[in-house]
């Protein structure tokens, strides 16, 4: 027993000491439980401390810059823009708008009309950054408030301090991380519009780029946690072994999703919007390309969302890449016009190729045989192929032709199809 109760201690201390050096755990209860239940000397002992702190004046620069600097500018680049049409700039920029339609370029035209806007400026550009920096001021000034107020009813100042620089280092680096997001995004679409048909490599690109800035931004607030308060650590230590292993396992399945997204968009198999058969019977458009899913739209309008995982293995077929297609098609006729067939099927592939543009006559083959002697009937097979994808409108109707025209060839030959067979009749007597 007393082994048992010295055991029992031990454990206790420990877990004691590891919440008492936790950044969280016990701590928030306390904290709130302090704020709810604040004296009227408390009260007026924050107020006073606040008051003092704040100048009003620094409230409204921060507020007209944050929120006025980008209308303002606006107001004063659409001025100036208006005065320089009437000077040497418009003369300039009517000489070029008819040089460029000489060159019939219309659309880069309207392109570059277009970056004369405001809002694709850098005047504007620089107007965001200034009134973004000032809204960023204001919450940190905001923050330094609160930690004012804490401090006036007995909170340590040093822990304070370190709390409101941990807020304002992770405040400004995640933002300068979602200017540099924009600043690339804007640069790659603008590789977009150069080259089009690298549409889909260049958002794959990005969107690894993404992931990196987002990587680095994560990895350098945990150390920031870890050096100015050890957030986590210490508990994590407590749990390290089932930790590790979970993350282990999720790490595992993530990098796997992560790979195979990557390599099925940079393998040129498919991309969105593309009309897919995947080997499982999955048939549709790829409606969206993500890292770790897919989503597939069905031919019925349904949306089907597939882990990346499912489908990186999988045989498929990219009918939209697809330039040509087969269509087969079956007709029968009566055994007392068996010997007339031959000439009346020369005379339906004349008809064919008048009637489909698209008919492949050379290097695929074009045949109208004989292909079985059935019990009740003598079966005619048509192996036709065209210039054709395999689906849309011009498909499907490019096949309605092919069927008139074997039907026109048939009348013209003075044929008859062979009689539905009453098979259920047939097997009754």
């Amino acid at each position: 027993m007393g082994k048992t109760s010295a055991v029992k201690e031990a454990v206790k201390e420990s877990v004691s000491s590891v919440v008492n050096s936790s950044a969280l755990a016990g701590k928030i209860s306390s904290t709130f439980r302090a704020l709810f239940v604040l004296s009227k000397d408390d009260i007026d002992a924050i107020l006073t401390n606040v008051c003092e702190a704040i100048h009003v004046i620094d409230l409204i620069v921060l507020c007209a810059i944050g929120w006025l600097c980008v209308p303002t500018v606006g107001v004063v680049y659409a001025f100036l823009d208006k005065a320089a049409e009437k000077g040497k700039k418009k003369i300039k920029r009517v000489a070029s708008t008819i040089t460029s339609r000489r060159a019939d370029s219309t659309t880069s035209l309207d392109s570059e009309e277009d970056d004369d806007s405001y809002e694709n400026s850098y005047t504007y550009q620089m107007a965001v950054l200034v009134s973004q920096m000032a809204k960023l001021a204001l919450l940190v000034y905001l923050c330094d408030i609160v930690v004012i107020g804490m401090h006036s009813i007995g909170y340590d100042a040093a822990d304070l301090r370190r709390m409101s620089t941990l807020f304002t280092k992770i405040l400004y680096m995640s933002w300068f991380a979602r200017r540099i997001q924009s600043v690339k995004t804007y640069y790659m679409n603008r590789l977009t519009l150069k080259a089009p048909e690298n549409c889909d490599k260049v958002k794959l690109v990005n969107n690894v780029l993404d992931l990196s800035v987002l990587a680095l931004l994560g990895v350098k607030i945990m150390d920031l946690l870890s050096l100015e308060t050890g957030f986590a650590f210490t508990s994590v230590a407590f749990f390290g072994t089932t930790s590790t292993l979970i993350i282990s396992l999720a790490s595992q399945e993530f990098a796997k999703g992560v790979t195979t997204g990557i390599e099925m968009s940079t393998s040129d198999r498919f991309y969105e919007g593309d009309n897919v058969h995947f080997g499982d019977g999955t048939r549709g458009y790829i409606e969206k390309m993500g890292f770790l899913r897919t989503k597939v739209r069905k031919y019925d309008g349904s949306i089907l969302d597939i882990p990346n995982t499912q489908l990186g293995g999988q045989r498929l077929v990219n009918v939209s890449k697809t330039k040509t297609c087969q269509v087969l098609t079956k007709i029968h006729f009566e055994y007392d016009v068996i010997q007339k067939i031959p000439a009346a099927l020369e005379i339906c592939k004349e008809e064919i190729k008048s009637a489909c543009p698209k008919l492949i006559t050379e290097g695929k083959p074009f045949r109208a045989k004989i292909s079985a002697l059935e019990t009740h009937h003598v079966e005619v097979t048509f192996n036709t192929h065209f210039r054709l994808p395999p689906t849309g409108e011009e498909f499907w109707a490019n096949r309605q032709e092919l069927f008139l025209a074997i039907d026109r060839g048939v009348k013209k030959a003075g044929l008859d199809y062979a009689h539905p067979i009453d098979l259920a009749g047939l097997h009754s007597h």
